[in-house]
């Protein structure tokens, strides 16, 4: 049986400004429609942060290549260092970038293995655009299809569930690694962050749940992975920090409760991203694409 995970924090550049949430609660005044369609365009509008400068030897290393997504009709940066190892895909998390895994991709390079990074859209050196977790999955399974087949995917965060979902519509794998999964269930991300705006929670999830499904075809409820999981017996390796503010450790301990056939590694003092860079983490994903 797994633990209902409390309600997930809020990362601080989601703490809009205040005209914003004055904007949205005209909107809800006049018109919830309109307030709905606002809303789903800052929630799926990606932020591009500056690259620091520990990311930037990353570019000079890669080769770097535009790619058309037909199931998307938009085009992605895909990052390779070639070798003649396991091909590895690597998929960022939400206002992310490839050049994050930095530190990852280098050791794993160095010991022979293929990779391939993806800068999903909106994010990164991609155009700046709207996406949404539908999108990416299919990003994460043409991209799969087309450029792999891969040996292994290593996803942070919100790339993590996105492969998750591309895993159940039918991508393989024979290893995956989730760091810091973002999500167990999706509708308290939405309750989260229109909660931000100081509106009725439930009434504007269900109302951007509509839109979503009217957009896609699919309720975003179906990319949940509680729902799913279960059903997923690929090797996987879950490494999670237990003081990330962004994730709550109850995700990774709900899917490694879920998923057949998975290692959960619980780390402290590296937050969310800082994780993405640690040498024990880097470490512990190389020895387990060894075994």
């Amino acid at each position: 049986m797994t633990m209902e995970p409390r309600k997930e924090s809020v990362a601080a550049h989601y703490k809009l400004p205040w005209f914003l949430t004055y904007f949205a609660k005209i909107l809800d005044f006049f018109s919830r429609s309109l307030a709905t369609r606002f809303l789903w365009k800052i929630f799926s509008g990606p932020i591009k942060f500056k690259v620091p400068s520990r990311e930037l030897d990353f570019y000079n290393k890669t080769k770097q290549t535009r790619i058309n997504i037909n199931s998307v009709g938009k085009k992605v940066i895909l990052y390779r260092l070639p070798n003649d190892g396991n091909k590895l895909l690597f998929v960022h998390g939400w206002n992310g970038r490839s050049s994050q895994f930095y530190r990852i991709i280098d050791l794993l390079s160095e010991e022979g293995f293929d990779i391939t990074a993806v800068d999903l859209p909106g994010h990164g050196r991609s155009r700046k655009g709207n996406t949404s977790l539908p999108e990416i999955t299919d990003v994460i399974y043409e991209i799969s299809k087309t450029q792999g087949p891969y040996h292994a995917l290593i996803g942070h965060s919100f790339g993590g569930i996105a492969a998750l979902n591309a895993v159940r519509y039918g991508s393989s794998y024979e290893k995956l690694v989730l760091i810091s999964p973002g999500v167990y269930k999706i509708e308290p991300m939405f309750k989260t962050f229109v909660g931000l705006f100081g509106l009725n929670e439930e009434d504007y999830t269900e109302r951007m749940f509509n839109l979503a499904e009217s957009k896609y075809g699919a309720s975003p409820d179906e990319f949940s992975p509680g729902k799913f999981a279960n059903q997923i017996d690929i090797n996987t390796l879950i490494i999670h920090c237990e003081d990330d503010k962004e994730a709550i450790k109850e995700i990774a301990e709900n899917l490694h409760g879920e998923l057949k056939n998975s290692i959960l590694n619980l780390t402290t003092g590296l937050g969310h991203r800082r994780i993405l860079r640690d040498a024990d983490v880097a470490e512990k994903i190389t020895q387990f694409m060894k075994i």
